[in-house]
């Protein structure tokens, strides 16, 4: 049955308006590009695998979503559902790279760490699905071998606005 209600999304995916899912394939083709490249620095290519990551637990939770076969979903609903998906998406692409700017910015190391505490804390204190599993979402959050040390289980927008916020002085 679940099989069904996942072809049955799929479907109606496909017949969305394609600029509702332009964002979120842009940013997936683009860091994924990125991750494949063996030319590109190792230290690219695991910011890269972080956003792939990033993006497909996104999108693994919107499909779980568009399937919950205890909702009976419009076609408004699902548009909605793929138009946050992109949001989502873009906001991550902003937040990840804003953290890179600051964090390349910082000439001391005390800088470096305020920086990292300041997006660490965010994407973990503004979770999206309040996922269960903090193994499988906390799998970059404290491995010192990756530059992006953040929860996978985050409303970017929220964490994007509060760490502008803090810049800010707000």
């Amino acid at each position: 049955m679940k099989k069904i209600l996942l072809f049955a999304c799929l479907s109606i995916m496909a017949i969305l308006p394609c600029h509702a899912q332009k964002v979120f394939n842009a940013i997936y083709e683009s860091s994924n590009k990125t991750l494949n490249d063996t030319k590109e620095d190792v230290s690219v290519r695991k910011i890269a695998l972080f956003k792939v990551d990033a993006l497909t637990y996104l999108n693994t939770k919107t499909m779980e979503e568009m399937s919950d076969s205890t909702r009976e979903l419009k076609p408004e609903d699902m548009m909605d559902i793929i138009a946050r998906r992109d949001s989502q998406a873009y906001y991550m692409y902003d937040y990840v790279n804003l953290f890179i700017k600051e964090y390349s910015r910082a000439k001391k190391e005390k800088e470096k760490e305020n920086i990292m505490k300041m997006f660490r804390d965010a994407s973990i204190n503004y979770p999206l699905f309040n996922e269960t599993n903090r193994d499988f979402v906390l799998a970059y959050y404290n491995r010192d071998d990756f530059l992006t040390q953040f929860s996978l289980d985050t409303d970017w927008v929220k964490a994007n606005a509060a760490v502008r916020r803090k810049m800010r002085g707000e």
